[in-house]
Parts: structure tokens; sequence; C-alpha cells
């Protein structure tokens, strides 16, 4: 390796900007906001590691080069896990000010909470994989939802139930469900519509069980309720320590029902390491999968997953995936603006979709772009199952990069 080289390779890991030997250019901040710490740390390890990976990406590949090749630094922002508390190190952030474009809050609650700031401040957020249905519903200007709603997780999840009883041999309308959400924005939005279109569809919802996010001590009389209503599907809104102590109890009690959740911790490693092959089979809505086919096509985003899988030794998670297209987006905006003021930033985000950006096009199938409210209305979420320890995208088939197996005996079905 020369001596410029070294440098270079030196001015990266630190996250200065570099802009060629004849003078640095100014870096450019992009922050990360999540749950870094606390109960949902999970959510937060996940956004950081995607975005350092994005980061990388840009900067080894010759930076913003818009302006002049300046580097990207990331402004990491804990929210902690209290959604009460979470605005206070994002106001005393922003009013620093330098930041041109934050990813996150991938948290609903978190990203709701963080509307009034943005707007004071003027500095536009994109929420990767937040799906509450109101985010962007709050005359927020600085706010972008990429990811599917939770109405429209619940119609997939539906639709797949569908699917996945035919499959199965089963009579669709005499499967009784059951939900199970924690009482957070994300959660009650999820229970909300799954309560609609199950009831639309004339199911019989034989359990609904709700419990304070990040208190929950012991599943155990939740699935005994389960089991003794004879519920055949589960659909739990959860992350990842209660989604932990629900299947850990279903397990010890040999209940294995159908699992159709409601994205978050069922698609995390964590579930993976929390109950190891016992997770193979589990299913569950989201708004992306490392394996669609809208990602698979795009090979740059397919360098950045395999650094991913490489530096982390996982495969890029739920909120992962989402976390590097809103930062790429920004970072798109930006050299499209060929500024890094966050007003300019917040205006050229507008003028994406999946025809101008191959970032956007990344993110599902079909067409994609912001609305006037900042909301990508043409996302639609897919449904994940685990299979060989791996979560894999199985449905919507325009979507689905592998073949749904049956989720009781892991065997594939009859064709």
């Amino acid at each position: 390796m020369t001596s410029k080289m070294f440098r270079r390779a030196v001015l990266l890991i630190a996250g200065v900007a570099f802009a060629g030997w004849a003078g640095a250019a100014e870096p450019v901040k992009i922050a990360f906001y999540g749950s870094i710490s606390g109960v949902n740390s999970e959510s937060g390890r996940q956004g950081m590691l995607a975005v350092k990976a994005a980061q990388q990406y840009v900067n080894e590949n010759g930076g913003i080069k818009a302006l002049g090749g300046a580097l990207v630094e990331i402004v990491p922002i804990d929210g902690t896990s209290d959604a009460s508390q979470g605005v206070l190190p994002l106001e005393r952030d922003l009013s620093r000010g330098g930041i041109s474009g934050i990813v996150g809050s991938a948290q609903s609650a978190f990203a709701l909470i963080s509307l009034p700031i943005l707007q004071k401040y003027k500095v536009p957020a994109v929420t990767a994989s937040a799906a509450n249905g109101t985010i962007t519903q709050r005359g927020c200007e600085f706010i972008f939802q990429p990811a599917a709603k939770a109405a429209q997780f619940s119609i997939m999840q539906l639709d797949f139930l569908r699917y996945l009883a035919k499959n199965m041999g089963k009579k669709f309308e005499d499967l009784k469900c059951a939900i199970i959400f924690e009482n957070s924005a994300w959660g009650e939005d999820n229970a909300k519509a799954n309560r609609r279109d199950l009831l639309a569809a004339g199911m019989t919802i034989a359990v609904e069980e709700n419990y304070e996010a990040g208190k929950l001590a012991d599943a155990s009389p939740i699935v005994t309720k389960l089991r003794s209503a004879g519920v055949d599907v589960v659909f739990p809104s959860c992350y990842a320590n209660d989604a932990k102590l629900l299947m850990t109890a279903m397990n010890a009690m040999r209940y294995k029902p159908i699992v159709i959740a409601g994205g978050s911790a069922f698609t995390w490693p964590s579930l993976l390491n929390d109950l190891g092959p016992d997770v193979n089979g589990i299913c569950s809505a989201d708004g992306w999968v490392w394996d669609n086919k809208a990602t698979l096509d795009f090979p740059e985003f397919t360098k950045i997953r395999e650094r991913y899988e490489r530096e982390n030794n996982e495969f890029i998670p739920g909120q992962g995936g989402p976390s590097i297209i809103s930062f790429m987006l920004i970072v798109e905006a930006i050299e499209n603006g060929k500024s890094a003021d966050p007003v300019s930033v917040r205006d050229e985000l507008r003028k994406l979709n999946s025809d101008n950006s191959p970032w956007f096009k990344a993110y599902s199938i079909g067409h994609n772009s912001f609305d006037n409210n900042g909301y990508n209305a043409d996302s639609i979420p897919v449904i994940l199952q685990w299979q060989n320890l791996k979560p894999r995208c199985v449905f919507p088939p325009e979507a689905a990069s592998s073949e749904i197996v049956d989720p009781l005996t892991l065997k594939p079905f009859a064709k």
C-alpha cells in the first residue's frame, strides 16, 4: 500500500472528510436516530451497523462527488428505549446544527415524537422501516416514510394465510386466530388492522391480548390462554425480548400454532440467537427482506449487504436493509441538489422515485415514490419464512425468491 493509499484509508476509518490532497472538504453529517441503548437496543444495533456499512460504501467510492469528494460522517443519536424521553437527545443534537439528514427512527413511537423537532429545526428524516399509519399524516414537512404501513401488513398477512391454508389443506374460515401485541403506537396499529381485517373476513378471534411495551416478564399465561382456546394462527407484534418469551413459552408447552407475525423481532437475527433451530417455520410480514427480488436485482446493494454479512457474521435484517436504503436516499438527494443544506435535501428527497433512483427501486417491487406527505404509497409488504436458520421471501409470488414450506412440518408442499 502506498503512503497516499494508507493516508486515505486512515481518513476513511476516522470518518474525517477527504477531498483529495489539494484540500479537504467539510464532512457531510448524516444522523442515525434509534434505540441504541435499553430494552429495544437490538433495533438500534441493526440500524447503526447498517448505516456504517453504507457509509463505508460511499466513502470508499469517492465520497459525495457533488461536494468535492466530501466524506460522510455518522452522528449517532440514542433515543434510548423510552419514547417519553427519546426526543431530548434528538433536539439536543439538531439544535447544534450541521446535520443534513437523519436515518430513522425505524420505531414508530420514536418517529412520531420526532415530528415537531424535525419541523422546528428543518432537518429531513427517512424512517427506514417505521410502519405506523399516522407518521406522515401530521403535517410535518420533513418526514419521509418509505415502508408499507401496518394496515398493508395486515392485508398481506391475511392474503398469505389464505394461500397457506389452501396449501395445508385447511379451511381458511375454520381457523381460530389470536392477536398478541405490545401497547405501543406500532403494536396497537398492527392489532387494529389485524382485528379489522380478520373480522371482515369472517374469522374467529379467539384471543386478543396486549401487554405493556418492554414490561413483559413471563409469556406463559398468554400461551396457556392460546392453547386453551384452541388457537390455530397467532398474529404477534412484539420486540425482541417479548418475542423470545412468547416463542420460548410455546416451545416449553409443546404448543405449535402457525405464527404470522407483524414484523420487527420476528424477522431479526436475535430471534435465531434466542430460539436456534426452533426458529424454522415462523412466518412474518415485513416491509423488506434481504432476498426480495427488487433487492437481489441491484448489484450495488448486494455489495453493501455482503459487506454487512461478512463483517457482522449475520444476515442483514429487516431494519438493517431499509436503514441502508434510507441512508443512500439522503446521499442521493445531496448529490442531486449539490448541497448538504437540510432544506435542499428535503426538496430533493421529494423528487426521488424508482424511475430515477436505483436505491428507491431496491425497496420493494413495483413503482415507488413519495407523495405530498412524504409517504411511499406504492410500497407493499412481503412475507418471509424462516428456513434453514435464515428468513426467506416467500410471498407474494412476484416478490418471492423461495418456496414456502409447511410451517408445522417444515416439509415442502406437493406441487
